[in-house]
């Protein structure tokens, strides 16, 4: 028996927030901050963040994170009744960097003060990310693959790396990338300065290479557990340069064809009684749930899809993984040989309106799978807005 949990859509983040919440969206100014010391005084300091107050108009206030941008200062209100500017801008400070990426996966939180953590913000997105990897740890899964959307804006692969540790350390955690993690939004994030395609894909690169992936020159990897019977295809389906900021469209692209047919000529793929493929875009349009409308595909499909459905029953496929969506769903599209599993978000949830959950895949003579859900508090259905979350 081989176990893969399959993940996706974890969209963590610098801070943990995320462009499907934009209520939620952490500013900070869009350049470094000017704070020339000859009219700002440093009165607190922590961890790299400054709270500096203005030499000759006392009550003018400026925090600043570690990277040098400026934050707002929250009301007395926000602040739970706060007076002092200073303290205010502090204990925001003080938030914002127990739930940074670098600090959660240089520190990982013990199980109390994450749940204290979930409780003040129960939607932060990193914080979800470190509850549902310890429910797949429950599980005693062999490796883990990860469908794409592993940052929300190509910020925090850090935290992917040390929320699934004991994975990636044993060359266990399989990973393709997404939209979110390699193409340009048309909408603003939290990420300073403002991510750009070559600067996205070079940290894809260095968590790839860290974790063990041998990308080809066409962007796919292979990885064969020959002694289960086991070989994966990870594709990247945003190899195609983004034609235009605000479109989101993926193309596995002609070269990864021609790749993925080379390897199903290999002895360890024809040998293979589980051929499985990786990707992030849906290759067959996705319902959105019962009775509910399907979601639009203008700028969030995939443009070779029929072209790469061919490819897939031509190589043999059995079983094809993908995210982008956030839907969860398990399928056998008519005319293929293939079986469908798209996996929701790991830490938004599903678009039915369902918990967030991956799903335990058991591969041994035939493939057995289930979903598991992960906990959700109440304060989480409580709080929830309900709020419609940009395309991707």
């Amino acid at each position: 028996m081989f176990t893969l949990a399959h993940v996706s859509d974890l969209h963590v983040s610098g801070f943990g927030d995320t462009l499907h919440d934009r209520a939620r969206i952490v500013r900070r100014s869009a350049r470094i901050a000017d704070a020339s010391e000859t009219r700002f005084a440093t009165c607190w300091e922590e961890a790299s963040w400054r709270v500096l107050r203005d030499r000759h108009k006392k009550k003018d206030v400026i925090l600043v994170d570690p990277e040098g941008y400026s934050h707002s200062i929250p009301s007395v209100r926000e602040s739970g009744g706060l007076l002092d500017p200073v303290e205010r801008a502090a204990a925001k400070a003080c938030r914002l960097e127990a739930r940074r990426a670098r600090t959660l996966a240089a520190a990982t939180p013990r199980e109390g003060a994450l749940a204290s953590m979930l409780e003040t913000t129960p939607h932060n997105a990193n914080l979800r990310c470190l509850r549902a990897a310890r429910v797949v740890a429950e599980h005693a899964v062999d490796a883990v693959v990860m469908t794409g959307d592993c940052t929300d804006d190509g910020d925090g692969w850090e935290l992917i790396e040390g929320a699934f540790r004991s994975w990636h350390e044993r060359g266990r955690l399989l990973v393709i990338p997404g939209n979110h993690d390699l193409y340009r939004f048309p909408i603003a994030s939290s990420a300073r300065p403002r991510p750009t395609e070559a600067g996205k894909l070079a940290r894809w690169h260095a968590f790839a290479a860290g974790a063990g992936l041998e990308l080809e020159p066409c962007g796919a990897w292979k990885r064969v557990f020959e002694e289960h019977g086991v070989a994966i295809a990870g594709l990247n389906s945003c190899a195609r340069r983004q034609r235009a900021f605000f479109r989101q469209n993926g193309a596995i692209g002609p070269a990864q064809l021609v790749w993925l047919r080379a390897l199903a000529e290999t002895r360890p793929w024809r040998d293979a009684r589980h051929r499985i493929v990786l990707f992030h875009h849906h290759v067959v349009p996705l319902p959105h749930g019962v009775g509910k409308r399907a979601p639009t595909e203008i700028g969030m499909r995939l443009d070779d899809a029929r072209e790469f459905a061919e490819t897939l029953a031509a190589v043999g496929a059995t079983l094809v993984m993908h995210g982008h969506r956030h839907i969860s769903e398990r399928r056998s599209p008519a005319g293929h040989d293939f079986e469908l599993l798209a996996a929701p978000s790991l830490t938004l949830g599903c678009k039915s309106g369902d918990a967030p959950s991956f799903w335990k895949v058991e591969l041994d003579a035939r493939v057995h799978v289930a979903r598991v859900r992960i906990p959700v508090e109440a304060v989480e259905q409580e709080n929830d807005p309900g709020t419609e979350p940009p395309p991707g």
